[in-house]
């Protein structure tokens, strides 16, 4: 059952839901928001234009966002942050209709998503509400919004109240809620990429298949026999992109042979991160969330395929 899932917020240029200009992120894990991701978006050029109107409520503009990534590279930033997981909105039609856009502008493809409306939810667990509005919700469970359409706070807010309904609820995971108070988990259907994508583009089609199948797989555990001398044995491994030798259930795999905790996310436990190829220029999600848990003193070793393969006795410098 889904514990650790992630809450999701965007903001737009312009009336059309496929001008993304800005996105916030928060991961929960057993209630408690763990991590948190938030950048501008240069909109996709079709829609590039931002409304007087739109600017009057987030407070971006064109100028903010000039030298900010565009929606290709946050989208693969985004999908390595929620790896497979389960996602949460405020309207989530909104949010969900803001993805479908920019994907159609950019002729980006996308995996099978699933998400629940906090919306909904929250029209089931306070009905006695005069609305369900994301700030009357939260003054109602007694979160405050420091700044509201900002998105990284309103994914937040949006965090909060799935948490507050499970208390409601007397539930402890998304499944059991959304069963408990009858909000449905809707899917984003998967789409491929519109036109054949060049280099720096998202990965192909056939890859949303196996980013899926890579997230819902079951992680093998340790090998108890392996040699405890061995510079894996004990370490928690996670890897970030592809690597040319092996895809990431054979790394988990030799990962557990030699006695390391196969990872799929970057947490306070990781010790060792491998960093692939991720068809993109700059540093994934998992890349960025090391380093930064590296500058507040944690132990993780940032290691190249090559690395990993030396360790694993496979050749490799």
């Amino acid at each position: 059952m889904p514990r650790t899932w992630t809450a999701i917020d965007f903001e737009t240029a312009n009336q059309d839901r496929g001008s993304a200009c800005a996105v916030g992120l928060v991961r929960v894990a057993d209630g408690v928001p763990v991590e948190r991701f938030a950048t501008l978006i240069r909109p996709p050029e079709p829609v590039s234009r931002f409304s007087a109107r739109n600017t009057a409520v987030h407070g971006i503009t064109a100028a903010d966002v000039t030298g900010a990534p565009g929606w290709e590279q946050v989208w693969r930033d985004v999908l390595d942050f929620v790896d497979g997981g389960v996602l949460v909105a405020h309207n989530a039609a909104f949010d969900m209709g803001v993805v479908r856009g920019a994907c159609a502008h950019t002729g980006t493809g996308r995996p099978e998503l699933e998400y629940v409306c906090t919306l909904a939810l929250a029209r089931r667990a306070w009905p006695e509400l005069g609305d369900h509005r994301l700030p009357t919700v939260c003054s109602h469970i007694g979160h405050r919004i420091r700044r509201h359409h900002r998105a990284d706070h309103d994914a937040e807010a949006c965090a909060r109240i799935v948490v507050a309904a499970m208390g409601r609820y007397g539930t402890g995971c998304l499944e059991e809620l959304t069963q408990a108070s009858g909000t449905p988990m809707a899917r984003l259907e998967a789409a491929a990429p519109a036109a054949p994508a060049p280099a720096a583009a998202p990965a192909p089609a056939g890859d949303f298949e196996r980013w899926q199948s890579h997230a819902r797989a079951v992680l093998p555990a340790p090998c108890p026999d392996a040699d405890p001398r061995g510079p894996l044995f004990g370490r928690v491994v996670c890897v970030s992109g592809d690597l040319a030798a092996m895809d990431k259930p054979q790394v988990w795999r030799r990962v557990a042979e030699a006695g390391g905790r196969p990872a799929k996310n970057v947490t306070r436990k990781t010790d060792v991160l491998v960093v692939g190829a991720h068809g993109g220029p700059g540093k994934t999600a998992k890349h960025l969330r090391a380093q930064a848990y590296r500058e507040r003193g944690q132990r993780i070793d940032i290691i190249t395929e090559a690395e990993l393969l030396a360790r694993l006795g496979l050749g490799g410098g």
